[in-house]
């Protein structure tokens, strides 16, 4: 259960180091994100054996992270709909301009 647990781990800061950078690389955090689910569900069936990893450091670091993880998403994808509010806003304003040509 630890292996999986540090598996996770290394999954998670792959993760984080991507939404550090200035382009998004879309396609490897999806490749991580589903990894780390095929992961979760691993480590979900671990849990059922053994509930008592709940109370572990490396489980409770695992949730924080993972919320975490969340956060960022969510705050990525609201930067990301906004940039593409302003896009689909300018290429407006352009067939406008063009109308008068």
């Amino acid at each position: 259960m630890l292996e999986y647990l540090a598996q996770l781990r290394d999954i998670d800061h792959a993760i984080m180091s991507l939404f550090t950078e200035t382009e998004l690389n879309t396609e490897e955090i999806t490749r991580l994100v589903d990894k780390r689910e095929q992961l979760l569900q691993v480590l979900k069936a671990e849990r059922q054996k053994a509930p008592e990893i709940e109370r572990s450091p490396e489980w409770q670091d695992a949730i924080a992270r993972t919320q975490q993880i969340v956060e960022h998403m969510q705050a990525q994808t609201g930067r990301l709909g906004e940039e593409l509010r302003k896009y689909r806003h300018g290429n407006k304003s352009v067939q406008r301009y063009k109308q008068f040509l």
